[in-house]
């Protein structure tokens, strides 16, 4: 399998940054800190894989999702050699629309 770069669109980063503000205010900042981390890191190794991952879309069959840790759903396009991040999203939200 190719490597995969790995791209966020300007959505997927406020989804982020929303959720970090998030687990600052209910957990601190060094949980918040290390939570984002182990997400970066975990899509860095699942695009390095290089494989087409996670299960297509209900309404839109060229974007896939994914879980992770049971604590997010994520929204990703697969084109020549990129990852694209469309949209994270979290407990509560409806990512099916």
């Amino acid at each position: 399998m190719t490597p995969n770069k790995l791209v966020f669109t300007a959505r997927a980063n406020t989804d982020i940054k929303r959720r970090a503000r998030y687990l600052m205010s209910e957990r601190g900042q060094a949980f918040a800190t290390a939570w984002v981390d182990a997400l970066f890191n975990w899509l860095e190794k699942i695009a390095e894989g290089g494989a087409l991952i996670g299960t297509a879309h209900p309404v839109q069959s060229q974007i896939r999702t994914f879980g992770y840790k049971r604590q997010a759903t994520i929204l990703a396009e697969f084109a020549q050699g990129e990852m694209r991040i469309i949209r994270i999203y979290f407990p509560g939200q409806d990512w099916s629309r």
